[in-house]
């Protein structure tokens, strides 16, 4: 963490961090010229006349904002180091409140749980002489339970879980507990909803959500009419000029009439149904009556799959939000979003999408609701499909033309919680098989399946990241192996290691899950070639780079590939669909290695990575009524 300066230092210190945009060193070094020590007198006072002696007034007055956001910083990392917090947080601090960083944690340390932990804070507003009964602090413990629940996925708290978790945390009565509640609420800390309660911003992007949801649906069309005059009969006839042998059925027509004729539907099917083939029909169709299409999935992946599938353009959903945000993107009333493999899609992100899309605009989100949940807070699609009022087309008519290899019948069982009989694995055979071993001999057994199918795309996936046949030791076997035959290594990489970028990088056009590999080392700069091109990674980024001999189910999500090893261990997120979701990311090949009593269990009971708490939904008892825009969806 860097601090302010002294001397000579400030001119490089000026010219390299980013907040002073224009300075360069050649600026900087005029600056001190000019200025001398006085430097950080004219700095700290602000005084723009003084720095537009040298600079132009717009970016004296960046200058300037910048440098008393530096001091914060300073001040909030000497703070944190005193109250044995990493000082890392005191950057997401000066971030959050800027130059009033400070005052505000010393007002009420309680607001540093939206970065920090309630033991970490209730220990800081402890040693700041915050008595034990502060209302500040009864609050504070309310809306810690609920972030607690957040980092478990689940938006909603049922009241008596929040009264019990209260109480132990204050270690007070049930009763007291109960007031501490009231009072939460009454700071709109907690907002009471369907007999239990919500933070105030899991709140405020569900009934955002809910809100323009029924904005999309409240046009009731007649039957033969859709919306912006395009008739039922206008789509029947497209559908008889682009698909005159009749290959589509009758669920693919409807899911194509549904998506011109409703601002939001939803388009679900298992794997291998023709969710990609109507996809395609839906985008077509769009742009023969004059709409701008937008392509959009959580993967870098998946989007290039559907523009290769479809023959259109398709992009990131970071990328798209970005060029929303930027105004890069016209959206308007003939524009449709089409967001496939929705099923990944977290409450923030679907919350973001339709705040850049206009009322007016359409969005169909196409997805399977067997698969893993988001990575992220909330259930969106998963809960969706349970609303009646939301137009929905479901396929359930396998038709994937590797249908002879097993995979979509092996799946539609799992998706059911049924684990049919697999047969031993064998290099000849494709569709689904299984390798029954335990421990470290799973590790062996990769190895001999990635010796048979050499020259073939293969990716391993696993569910858990610790164990002898984890993700990370997996990894590390392979990584260990390519380095004994002397490939050249740096930095926990070697020349050959297949690899995954783990964080969106709008510069470099690289999203979290681009796949590449190592191709040459300049030292300890890595050559990564990746599907979008090459680049150099340095030690500063390395970072944001992982191995992928072997990637989460989780990272595999929303991609394909030729063949998939799967490896089984026990562990609480090992369920049925993460088994499915592994299953479904093979096209021609799936094998499992593992112990099959620990696949059977895993497979037979519901899903546990489904069993979220959430609140999303287009109806709500009496309780949710009131006033939701004053609530706050950050600690102020």
């Amino acid at each position: 963490m860097n601090v302010i300066p002294r001397g000579r230092y400030i001119v490089e210190f000026l010219a390299s961090r980013p907040e002073f945009a224009g300075v360069g060193k050649a600026t900087a070094a005029r600056l001190w010229k000019h200025f001398g020590p006085d430097l950080y007198i004219v700095l700290g006072d602000g005084d723009i006349d003084r720095l537009a002696e040298v600079l132009d007034r717009n970016q004296a007055a960046i200058v300037v904002e910048a440098w008393a956001n530096q001091l914060a910083l300073a001040d909030c990392v000497v703070f944190f180091d005193e109250n044995g917090i990493d000082p890392k947080v005191a950057r997401k601090a000066v971030d959050f409140w800027g130059a009033d960083a400070l005052a505000k944690i010393r007002d009420n340390p309680y607001r540093l749980l939206t970065i920090c932990s309630w033991r970490q804070v209730d220990r800081v507003a402890s040693d700041l002489g915050i008595p034990a009964a502060d209302a500040r602090r009864q609050v504070a413990a309310v809306e810690s339970v609920l972030y607690d629940r957040i980092d478990r996925k689940h938006t909603w708290c049922p009241h008596a879980e929040l009264v019990a978790q209260t109480a132990r945390r204050l270690g007070i009565s049930s009763a007291e507990a109960e007031r501490a509640i009231e009072a939460a609420v009454d700071d709109m800390a907690a907002l009471p909803i369907d007999g239990g309660y919500q933070p105030a911003g899991a709140a405020y992007m569900e009934r955002f959500i809910e809100s323009r949801i029924e904005d999309h649906i409240a046009t009731v069309d007649r039957n033969d009419l859709f919306l912006d005059g395009i008739t039922a009969q206008d789509v029947a006839d497209f559908l008889d000029v682009f698909d005159p042998r009749g290959s589509l059925t009758d669920e693919q027509r409807e899911a194509v009439k549904m998506a011109i004729g409703h601002r939001f539907s939803l388009l679900v099917g298992g794997a291998g149904v023709g969710k990609t083939t109507a996809l395609k029909t839906v985008n077509a169709a769009a742009r023969n009556f004059g709409m701008a299409v937008y392509q959009l999935a959580i993967a870098g992946r998946a989007a290039k799959r559907i523009a290769e599938a479809t023959g259109q353009h398709a992009q990131t959903v970071a990328s798209w939000l970005k060029g929303a945000a930027d105004g890069r993107i016209e959206l308007g009333r003939h524009t449709i979003v089409i967001i496939d493999e929705a099923s990944m899609l977290d409450l923030p992100t679907l919350y973001r999408i339709l705040f850049h899309l206009p009322k007016e605009a359409r969005c169909l989100l196409v997805g399977d609701t067997a698969q893993l949940p988001p990575i992220g807070f909330g259930l969106t699609l998963h809960r969706l499909v349970k609303e009646k009022r939301i137009p929905k087309t479901e396929l359930t008519r396998i038709l994937r033309a590797t249908e002879s290899t097993g995979i979509p019948q092996v799946s539609v069982a799992i998706r059911g919680g049924v684990l049919p009989d697999l047969p031993r694995y064998s290099s000849r055979r494709g569709g689904c098989s299984l390798i029954r071993a335990d421990g470290s001999e799973v590790i062996h057994a990769i190895e001999d399946v990635l010796h048979d199918l050499r020259g073939e795309e293969v990716q391993v996936v696993g569910s858990v990241y610790a164990g002898p046949a984890g993700i990370d030791a997996i990894n590390a076997y392979f990584h260990a192996a390519r380095v004994a035959t002397g490939a050249p290594s740096t930095n926990g990489f070697a020349e050959g290691d297949p690899c995954i970028w783990t964080v969106n990088d709008y510069d470099r056009n690289l999203w979290n899950g681009s796949m590449g590999r190592v191709v040459g080392l300049d030292g300890d700069t890595l050559v990564v070639e990746f599907e979008e091109g090459k680049h150099r990674v340095g030690p500063s980024e390395i970072d944001r780079l992982a191995l992928a001999y072997c990637i989460s189910v989780h990272k595999a999500q929303g991609s394909q590939f030729k063949n998939v090893v799967m490896s089984v261990q026990p562990s609480a997120n090992m369920d049925r669909a993460m088994v499915y979701t592994a299953v479904t990311r093979a096209t021609d090949r799936v094998i499992i290695i593992g112990a099959e009593p620990d696949l059977i269990s895993a497979v037979v009971p519901y899903p546990r990575s489904l069993d979220r708490q959430v609140a999303l939904a287009l109806t709500h008892d009496a309780s949710i009524q009131g006033n939701l825009t004053s609530a706050k969806v950050g600690r102020g």
